[in-house]
């Protein structure tokens, strides 16, 4: 046996080089690790610049404290560091960096060169370190410190040879530092690549620092989360959500604060959220989870808003040394932040008017789309300049002030008296999409509806105005199906009696109520879908089978006792082993909303009664198509969103439909219930019930303003 030993110490230099694996991954993790230690030092101004996006120099430069020449020779001594002295330290943590790890391994991989010097000081001092022979010299220099990293990977060829492209490298840095400039709003950063300026921060608050790394069109839908000083923002009405805030962050000893996006603004990646626990950006998948639950239904599946929440946590309830880059954390306990951040969210999201608004440029590429495609030239094609059409706005303002007052005089009578004369007026009856039945909120027989149906369908009506292309744009966008007057009815009337059973009344409103749906005007409805409504000179448009899923999906989602219908015949459904599979996973939460289920052999079911919020089952194939729909979704997580899959699926069902015709009485119940669920914005599906076009962007469609 041979007495030589084969176990040996590595020498330090190598010891070094295998440790920067873990904490040098790219250019990014050594800007990542200079500004924390720049951040630590007390700067306000940080300048990041870069040649060849980091392969070439990375030099960080802050106006901070400044190191003493004895700190500067220690400072790339491996875990060497002034953030730590006892192991209990590492239990409350409140700086970025604390391993003492950082300098060592990117002055291994590196040539690396650092300038400090401290305000007392007369001279700055000079630290060169290349392949571990290390010179200091005295110099001049500025009060704070330059951390200079040159050829980084110059002695690791094979880290070299994986390093991405300059455009994958410079990405990851700006992202990077988006990070710290939004966990750092009072902070100045500059990042610049061969000279050009890539990014720059100097905000002194957090919604600046979202407009510079978001961009104006995320900053215009965020909305912060609420604070003791934004009671006057919201009102006495809204005081009860922001106690409940409060005591909620207060009992669990967080605060929390930030903006989040609304609804209609969410993108099918968590790009756009950033999460700073304790000033520092972290990645969790609990938080992203706590965000999924705020948003809940206002969002469709798999997509997110933007968001960046700050997190004041005590440091003895979050665990930050997880991994080298310190971007991962854990907490104490998950599940109670998860459950307190997502109330915050919910709450936040009933505080504000969540309808989208839409802007002039937005609708003005839908007004030409619509022009192109009606054959008409588009607004762009003018045959007046800009100017003529400035002079002739003035002159029809002077106009109209002085015809104004005299046609309002003889009209405002009978356009008060009777509304349904002026919707006849403003969208004609007889100019629909496909041929169908005025619904009539009544209660006359079926016969006498069809045979006056019959009847209409005999007598062609000419379209009015003497325009034979609508014809063409029948053809073109019909949709095909007309729902009988007395299904709208039919189902109009399940909400309201439902709502009745649950003491919901238009004389409680609830505090999550918001004015945007009190005293409208109904103009009309279009495509047997969208209901106008005027509001405050502006113009609101509705999908009424959006709006009416959710009133049925509030009602479903809180009722404690379930009225069942019994069908005269079963109906039997037939499966594939795999939906059948998925099939012993819902049947517990299809029996919660009304379905009574049991086996029919192997892969066959009979479903004996269903729910009574699906109306009078006429036909049995609706009972298939609720099935196939639900299965289409495929595994669900958890009972609870299997449950709310069950209830999404049953209200969408349930609701009228796209198609149905809805008279002035009709329209009006719908909006009376929809002001009556907690979120009137959006459908459980997270699409939009309301669109908002404000009077003034209205005018600027019309280049009136």
């Amino acid at each position: 046996m041979s007495k030589e030993s084969s176990i040996h110490v590595l020498d330090q230099d190598t010891i070094n080089k295998i440790a920067a694996g873990e904490v040098v991954e790219r250019p990014a993790s050594v800007v990542k690790e200079l500004v924390d230690n720049a951040i630590d030092a007390g700067a306000k101004n940080i300048r990041v610049e870069l040649k060849d996006s980091g392969k070439t120099l990375i030099s960080v430069r802050d106006d901070g404290k400044g190191m003493s020449r004895e700190d500067v020779i220690l400072s790339p001594t491996k875990h060497a560091t002034s953030k730590l002295s006892t192991i209990t330290d590492l239990e409350s943590i409140s700086t970025m960096g604390f391993r003492g790890e950082a300098l060592a391994a990117i002055s291994s991989v590196s040539k690396f060169e650092i300038i400090t010097k401290r305000k007392e000081d007369s001279t700055g001092t000079r630290l060169y370190l290349e392949d571990g022979k290390q010179e200091i010299t005295d110099v001049g220099a500025p009060d704070g410190t330059t951390v200079s990293v040159h050829t980084l990977f110059y002695n690791t060829p094979a880290r070299l040879k994986y390093m991405k492209s300059d455009a994958t490298e410079l990405s990851h840095i700006a992202g990077m530092v988006s990070d710290l400039i939004l966990a750092n709003p009072a902070i100045s950063f500059t990042l610049t690549n061969n000279g050009k300026t890539i990014l720059s921060g100097a905000s002194s608050n957090l919604f600046n620092s979202i407009v510079d790394i978001l961009g104006h069109e995320a900053a215009r839908v965020m909305m912060e989360i609420p604070s003791d000083h934004m009671e006057s923002q919201f009102g006495e009405n809204k005081k009860e959500a922001i106690d409940q805030i409060k005591s909620l962050t207060d009992y669990a000893d967080i605060e929390i604060s930030g903006y989040i996006s609304k609804p209609t603004f969410s993108k099918t990646t968590t790009d756009n959220l950033y999460f700073i626990v304790n000033n520092r950006p972290v990645t969790s998948k609990e938080l992203i989870k706590a965000i999924r639950l705020g948003y809940y239904t206002k969002l469709p599946k798999d997509r997110y808003p933007a968001a960046v929440i700050h997190l004041k946590i005590n440091p003895t309830e979050v665990d930050v040394n997880v991994h080298p880059r310190k971007v991962e954390v854990r907490f104490k306990d998950e599940n109670r932040l998860v459950r307190i951040v997502s109330d915050v969210i919910e709450t936040t999201l009933r505080l504000y008017e969540l309808a989208p608004k839409v802007t002039a440029a937005e609708a003005k590429k839908v007004v030409e789309k619509s022009f192109s495609d009606f054959g008409a030239p588009q607004a762009s094609q003018k045959s007046e300049t800009k100017e003529e059409a400035k002079a002739e706005t003035k002159l029809d303002s002077k106009t109209e002030s002085k015809t104004d007052s005299k046609v309002d005089s003889k009209s405002e009578s009978k356009s008060e008296s009777n509304t349904g004369s002026q919707i006849s007026k403003t969208i004609d009856p007889n100019v629909n999409v496909v041929k169908e039945t005025p619904a009539v909120y009544s209660t006359k027989a079926a016969s006498s509806i069809e045979k006056e149906q019959a009847a209409e369908e005999k007598t062609p009506k000419e379209p009015p105005f003497g325009d034979s292309s609508l014809s063409a744009v029948s053809e073109k966008y019909g949709t095909g199906y007309v729902a009988p007057a007395k299904d709208t009815d039919k189902r109009l009337k399940a909400t309201e009696r439902l709502l009745s059973e649950t003491g919901k009344t238009n004389d409680k409103k609830t505090p999550s109520e918001i004015s945007i749906l009190d005293h409208i005007r109904i103009v009309g409805q279009i495509s047997n879908l969208y209901i106008l409504a005027e509001k405050d000179g502006g113009l609101l448009i509705i999908d009424q089978h959006a709006a009416h899923e959710r009133i049925f999906y509030d009602i479903i989602k809180k009722r404690e006792n379930v009225s069942v219908q019994e069908l005269i015949s079963p109906v039997v459904i037939n499966l594939t082993p795999k939906e059948k599979v998925l099939m012993d996973e819902y049947i517990p939460y299809l029996e919660e909303v009304g379905f009574g289920i049991s086996e029919f052999g192997d892969y066959a079911y009979a479903i004996s009664f269903v729910p009574v919020v699906f109306g009078k089952m006429e036909e049995v194939s609706t009972v298939h198509d609720f099935i196939a729909d639900l299965l289409s979704f495929g595994k669900v997580k958890d009972e609870t969103g299997a449950r709310d899959t069950v209830a999404k699926r049953t209200a969408c069902r349930a609701a009228i439909k796209a198609g149905a015709s809805c008279n002035q009485a009709q329209m009006e119940e719908l909006i009376r219930q929809l002001k009556l669920t907690e979120n009137p914005y959006s459908c459980p599906h997270g699409r939009p019930t309301i669109l908002i076009f404000s009077q003034k962007e209205i005018e600027k469609l019309f280049e009136r303003s």
